[in-house]
Order: structure tokens, then sequence, then C-alpha cells
């Protein structure tokens, strides 16, 4: 959630006042286009044929251009069920371009974000609906709804808790599904709208994944009324036990109130694939074509297959295995049409001898077949078969695909990854700076990776996305990227196996990306973290490959490594402020945990460092359990007589997790959970460390440092090996090494601005995260008391 912005929009919605907008008219507003006309077209007839209200009806269309004659005409012949007038608004949605939309969600959803500005000043309040509806109640019922003072009224979202969490809003946030909305105009026109939708674009544009509905419910949650559910009955409400199992589970829903709302719905919703043209799969599909005889579309569209039905017992196994049912449909999308000999001159060889380079095969088939599609009606039975044809040919495609096994047994694998980035290492350019990678990118760029959706979308890589100006970051194989960049180096991933064969076989550009060394705030395991605190501010970007993987060199161990790499007095100097700076502010990893309570280490005392149980940066620092266990006697064993403390990892605390300690070595005192590393580190004299962060910090602040693994920041000098790296034959200063691994590799997020900037810009956005979290907590602890 954009947190600068959404207090802006409470404060003018108070200062207006309670606006509460009366009419003679009922309103209605659609986002519509020429394609999808005839939708809207049912959802009116229902409307009209259930309408009982003595109040005039206003049918505004938001399109995008104006409709040809016969469409309007088509729509005109409607007010034979009931009187209404028709209102075309062509729209100028320049604003939303390039704004990613899920399925179901085309760009006109965006257009109700316009319509304080589109519609007549009398238009007042409007009722905005999607076209994907049947209105089974008079809709003047609904549109009387008083908004006591909110901007806005509809029906609870059924996972509206889950939604909250993923944006980061508070648990009890008002979250409507934004298909049936009651809208405040006037209020809209009082709190300057557009300037509040602009301003929250500027930043969040990228991690859009619900379209308006997200920033309706990020920026004015405080602002909503819920009405009664039967107004939306959306989501599987209509799966049997729905009520006792999801309502006031999932949502804020009263049982008693959804069992009505399913019993007799105002208003059937089909959300997401369950369109009525599109399968027969919602359990209310019948009902949707019992109103398209009233429209002039009824010969346009076909009705599915039953076959092609889902019932609601077979969605719920599938929600419970996690099986995807496709959608099939000729009508969900209109494809270019070429000519029928085009198919069989150009296309149908081109796809045939490209067999070779299966992802381009499969890209041509899938061409192909919409093509086709398009074509049937017209060419009849010979179009037919080529797309039994196509399909044929997309079996052959599949069948002699190079594949990976789903889990590559670990040592080929290693094997097999060293060998493809070395390869690529060998051809790469002699330098590389982070920033002018990621400014190379053009702006809504494909890009292929192996996060998780969990991960991306409200957790800790969110950001990734507005760093790199395109909301199409995700793992897909229908289409080649502009890059590829791996955010975990799993190897025993099919996903990552499948980024790196697809950067490998067409030489794309492939990032190894981390969170940057001091570019977080808390971690992600911890319950009590905001969405903004657990995402984070800045990334690690490496094109040779992971700078904690010691198993082949790095950019980072490269340029290190380069005889002739030297920083400039300027950058040296830089380096060293910026040093200092993170010392004495208690900048690190996680930089929500620096403050606790100061426990009394004795003078000359040496800090082990516990790591989490089975990190990668363990295993490729070359590591195991072993190499902790030596380093615990190692540190007993060199340091007869002195204090030695064992410090567990945040992570390993969070998810209450075993930790690397031994409870038989006596001389080590594990330090409580409570004491952080910021409280302790600059108290401590020596540090041992497998491959920790800390043990960088440790050099940051000219202590005695004792490694057991490779850390990226070992073998330069700087550090006590006890696993050395032997081809790291350079002497190197930290501020060197921190110029390159902080500063030209990594880059820094503002997520108020969306702007990407310096890592001084970010140290000061972290200490005003650390103030505002000390404020919350404060105010918490005061209302507890």
């Amino acid at each position: 959630m954009s947190l600068a912005i959404s207090p802006v929009a409470f404060e003018r919605i108070r200062a207006a006042g309670k606006i509460e907008p009366t009419q003679d008219t009922v309103d209605l507003v659609f986002a519509s286009d020429e394609r999808y006309i005839k939708f809207t077209s049912v959802t009116l007839a229902s409307i009209l044929q259930n309408y009982k209200g003595k109040a005039p009806i206003r049918v505004f269309l938001l399109m995008d251009h104006v409709l040809p004659t016969v469409l309007e005409e088509y729509v005109e012949s409607l007010k034979k069920i009931h009187p209404f007038t028709l209102h075309q608004i062509p729209v100028d949605a320049e604003l939303f371009r390039n704004i990613k939309t899920s399925d179901g969600i085309s760009i006109a959803t965006y257009y109700r974000l316009l319509m304080h500005k589109l519609l007549p000043a009398d238009a007042r309040k409007v009722l905005y609906l999607d076209s994907d509806l049947i209105i089974r109640a008079s809709i003047d019922e609904l549109f009387a709804t008083r908004f006591d003072g909110n901007l806005f009224a509809g029906v609870e979202d059924t996972i509206s808790r889950t939604y909250n969490a993923k944006f980061g809003l508070p648990e009890s946030a008002k979250h409507p599904n934004a298909g049936v909305l009651l809208v405040n105009v006037d209020l809209m026109r009082a709190i300057g709208f557009s300037d509040l939708i602009e301003r929250y674009l500027e930043s969040n544009r990228y991690r859009l994944t619900l379209g308006d509905q997200q920033i309706l419910a990020e920026l004015f949650f405080n602002s909503i009324k819920y009405v009664s559910p039967k107004w939306n009955v959306h989501g599987s409400m209509f799966v049997d036990g729905w009520p006792d199992q999801v309502a006031g589970v999932e949502n804020f829903m009263c049982k008693d109130q959804a069992r009505d709302a399913i019993r007799d719905p105002a208003i059937i919703h089909y959300t997401l694939k369950r369109k009525p043209w599109i399968s027969l799969e919602h359990p209310k599909s019948e009902e949707w074509f019992d109103y398209l005889p009233l429209t002039p579309f009824a010969a346009e569209i076909e009705k599915p297959d039953l076959a092609d039905a889902t019932t609601p017992e077979a969605a719920n196994k599938d929600k419970a295995a996690g099986t995807k049912r496709p959608a099939k449909s000729r009508h969900a999308k209109v494809p270019k049409k070429v000519s029928f000999g085009q198919y069989i001159k150009v296309i149908l060889p081109a796809t045939i001898v490209s067999l070779s380079r299966v992802r381009k095969t499969r890209l041509a088939v899938e061409k192909l077949k919409k093509r086709v599609e398009a074509g049937e009606e017209k060419h009849g039975a010979a179009a037919k078969k080529l797309n039994t044809l196509a399909r044929q040919i997309d079996r052959v495609a599949k069948k002699n695909a190079p594949s990976l096994p789903k889990a590559p047994p670990m040592a080929n694998s290693d094997v097999t990854l060293k060998s493809i980035l070395v390869a690529r290492a060998a051809a790469a350019a002699p330098t590389f700076n982070a920033h002018a990678a990621i400014e190379n990118l053009s702006p809504n760029s494909m890009i292929m990776s192996n996060v998780s959706r969990k991960d991306m979308e409200g957790g800790y890589a969110e950001n990734i996305k507005t760093v790199t100006r395109t909301s199409n970051f995700a793992f897909r194989t229908d289409r080649l990227p502009e890059a590829v960049f791996l955010l975990s180096q799993r190897i025993k991933q099919e996903m990552f196996w499948e980024c790196v064969k697809t950067a490998y076989l067409y030489d794309l550009p492939l990032y190894f990306t981390e969170v940057a060394l001091f570019g977080g705030f808390a971690s992600y395991f911890d319950p009590d973290a905001s969405l903004n605190e657990r995402r984070a501010l800045g990334f690690m970007i490496d094109d040779l490959g992971y700078y904690f993987d010691a198993r082949q060199p790095s950019r980072v161990e490269r340029t290190l490594n380069d005889p002739s790499f030297a920083q400039s007095d300027e950058e040296r100097r830089r380096a060293r402020a910026v040093i200092d700076r993170i010392c004495a502010e208690k900048i690190t990893k996680y930089n929500k945990y620096v403050e606790g309570p100061v426990f009394p280490m004795k003078p000359g005392a040496v800090l082990v460092i516990d790591q989490k149980k089975g990190d990668a940066s363990i295993e490729f620092a070359g590591a195991n359990d072993e190499s902790f266990q030596q380093m615990l006697e190692a540190a007993v064993r060199e340091n007869p007589g002195k204090p030695i403390y064992f410090k567990r990892h945040p992570d390993s605390i969070q998810r209450k997790m075993n930790s690397y300690r031994d409870r038989t070595i006596e001389a080590i005192q594990v330090l409580p959970d409570n004491v952080t590393i910021g409280s302790i580190i600059d108290r401590c004299e020596t540090i041992y460390t497998v491959s920790s962060q800390v043990g960088f910090e440790g050099l940051m602040r000219g202590k005695k440092v004792i490694t057991f693994g490779a850390p990226f920041y070992s073998g330069w000098g700087l550090t006590d090996d006890r696993s050395p790296i032997q081809r790291r034959r350079q002497t190197r200063t930290v501020e060197e090494l921190f110029q390159v691994a902080c500063i030209d590799q990594s880059v820094y997020l503002n997520p108020e601005t969306g702007k990407l900037i310096e890592i001084e810009a970010a140290i000061d956005y972290i200490l005003q995260m650390r103030s505002d979290n000390a404020a919350r907590q404060a105010a918490k602890n005061a209302l507890s008391s």
C-alpha cells in the first residue's frame, strides 16, 4: 500500500464533509468496448426487464471509441424492454496505458476512475456495473443506498482478508468487489480524485494485480460502506457449503446474510473465467442465457458445450489439488485475421520446420491456433483440419523438447550450472553496472523469473517490478522474454532450470538477483511486519552468478580480482562516508531489529554468528553443518579466558527454528533473542562466521573476522580464512568491496515515489521507516496500557 498517499485521501474526504448527493435519475455506468458490448447488453437487458422504479434511467457507456452505428442501434433497441437514455463517452485512458490487467480484467475497467471528469455535472451519484452480471431485482433499490459520508458503497469481496494481507492493508479494512459499486461522484470531485490516482500510479503502477479494485481498496478503504451481499453474489459463493466454510473466515460477512443472498441473489456476478459465454462451469450460467434472447446478439453468442462445464464439487477438488481448468471459447478473444492462403504458404511450413527450436515452435503454434480459429467460420472443414494439425504439431514439439528432470541429481546439476555460467562468463562484457543494466531494459518489458507468486505479490520481491519498470515479471514460457531474472538459486527447482535454459538457448541477459546487503527492513517471516516493511528496498544484481556462490566467480569476485580495477579518490571518499554512516546508524540486513536491551558484554568479547539452517549461502560458500561445529570449537580453543557469545539468526528466531549452537560447549554463552546485532557488534573484538553478512559488517568496523566458508568478502587479505579460495589473488580494501557490492552492483528504490535512488537516500528512507515503526509501537503500547 502507498502509505504516503492514503492519509492524504482520508484527510481530504474528512475535510469535504458528509456529502450525500441526490438526483431524479438512476444513472448507470458501464465500461465497455466494441468487442464486449454484446455482454454489456445482456446485463443491461436484465436491469431493464426487472426494473420497477419510477425514476428515469440513464446509461453511460465509457468506451475507447464510439460504437459503430449498427452496434449503437443494437443497444438502443433494448428500449423496447424499458425506456432509458444512452450516452456514449469516449475515454482517453492514456493514464492507464501499459498497466497490467489480470484474467477477466481489461483496460476498460480503469475508465471508472475518470467518471468524475467524464460524466455530466448533474450525474452526482452513479452505479458502476461490470458487464458480466445478471440483475434479478429492481436496481433502484440499490441506487437508493445512502453513502453516510463515504466515497463508495458495495459488497465485501469474498476474500477480502486475503487481499488485505496481500496489499498491506489492515485486516479489517473495507475491501469491496468493485464489479458493482455505488459511487459518490460529488465527493470524487470535491477531493481532487484525479490527483490522488495519479500520485498513486507514480509509485504503484507496476505492482497492480487486481486492477482498479486494488487502487480503490488501498487508497480509500476508510471510506467504503458495505451493502447486503445479495447485491453482488460473486466468486465461489454458490459452491456448496460456502457460507459455513468461508463467510466470516476469509471475510467479515454474516453467515446468515450470505445464505440469504445465495438463496435469492439480487445480482449474480460471473467472476474470473466463469463467464457463461466461455463455459457453463458457473451453476447459474443457464440464467444468463435466459436474458440473452432479449438482446440482438443472441445469434452471435453460441452456448458452450455442457462437457466444458465444471461442477462446483469438481471446482472444489481442483482448488484443493491446485488444478486449474482452462476455459475454452473462441469468443473469449478476437484474434487477428489473416488470409487462408497464408496459412498454407507461410505459417504452417514455418511452424513445422521450427521444431528444433521448441519455444519458438510453441509460440508459432499458438498464433496458428488463434488464426485458424478466426477463420473456421469462413473456411469451414478445411480450417478445422488445420486446427487439428496444429494440435498435432504442438504435441510433437512437446514430445521432442529437450527437457530437464524436475529434480536433477545434485552433483550433475551443480556441474551443469557451472559449465553454463563459465561459458556465459567467457563472452560477458568486461564491466557491469546494475543501474545501467536496469536502465537498458525497456519499460513494460517481459521478464522471465523463477520467483514465486507469493514473494512477488505482497512479498519481499514485489518492489523488483517497480525497479525494472514492468509488471510483466513472472515465470512464463509462452513467449520469449527480454531478460531473465533469477531471484533464488534453487537447483532442484524446475522453474530455475527453465529460466537458465531460456537465457542460455536464446542468448538473453541473465541476472542473479538478491536483496541488497543493506536493502531490507523486516524479515519476511515477521508476522507483525507491514507490507512496506517486508518489501526489499534494494537489490544486488549480478550478470555472472550469485555473489554468495563461491563455486564460480560472480561479477563481484571478477571485478575485485581484476588487477585493473581501482577506485578513484572520489569513489573511495564516498564509500568511506557511507560505511561510516551505516556503522553510526546501525544499518544492517534487517533494519527493524536494531534496538534492543543493552546486554552487558565483557571486554575482549568474541562473537560467533549463527546462520539459518539450510540457507543456500552456506552450501554455496563451500560449507556445511560440520563447518559450524568446527567454528564453535575453534572459537573456544583460540580464545582461552575470553567471553564468547553466540548470536542466533533473525529468521531462525522468527520461524522458531533450530540453530547451529552446541549446548554441550559451556564456554559459549547464547545471547538472548531480543539482543540485536546492532546493539553488540561495536562492542565485540572478534567475529567468527561461516559466510554471514555480519562478517562484512565487522570488517566495516575494523573488527577481526575469521571465516569458515568462502563468503564474497573473504580472500582479499581482510579476513582470516580457514577455507580459502585460491583464485582470489588481489588484496583489496573494505572501501573497494563496498563500492563493488553495495554501489556498483546494487540498486535502491524509494517505494513512495517509484524512483531509483542512491544508497545514501535509501539509508534516509530506512531511518524514516524506523521512526514510523517506533511511533506505531508507542501508539500500540499506549492503547494496551
